[in-house]
């Protein structure tokens, strides 16, 4: 009799623990989840308020260099020196396509009057690179990927 009510006890204090545990492990899991869900949202509402275009481009023959000016129409301010922009480059009669980061080519915004340092709206973007070939397309890609394309006419 005192064996069953221990075995009893027992069963019913391992039943609680576990009980205990996998509610934890489920609460962990949904906390997880939750803050998971709430990020990607604010990650796409940036995206949806992201908006850029290509102004303009400037090709040289004599010295091979490129400039190309974005600007950015939405609502969203970016870094300067965000390590996420990327830049193609590319020559559809060589297939050549070369990707840059901004590490590689030099900018500058060219009418930061307002928060210095930051691409914000209304505010024009200057790309300019030296290439080996002549390009026939560019297309820029902000860091949470949106993007704008150009061809080149040389």
């Amino acid at each position: 009799m005192t064996s069953s009510l221990i075995t009893g006890a027992v069963s019913l204090l391992l039943i609680i623990i576990a009980g205990y545990i996998i509610a934890t492990g489920i609460l962990t899991v949904a906390e997880t989840t939750i803050g998971t869900q709430i990020e990607m949202s604010t990650v796409f509402e940036t995206i949806q308020q992201t908006k850029i275009s290509v102004n303009e481009y400037l090709w040289s023959d004599t010295d091979n260099k490129l400039s190309l000016y974005f600007e950015n129409e939405g609502s969203v301010s970016f870094k300067r020196l965000d390590s996420g922009y990327d830049l193609y480059i590319g020559n559809s009669s060589t297939n050549i396509t070369t990707r840059y980061s901004l590490s590689d080519i030099t900018t500058r915004i060219t009418n930061d009057i307002t928060n210095k340092g930051f691409w914000d709206p209304s505010e024009v973007f200057e790309v300019n690179i030296t290439l080996d070939y002549t390009p026939n397309w560019a297309k820029f890609v902000t860091s949470n990927g949106v993007s704008a394309s150009t061809n080149i006419n040389s």
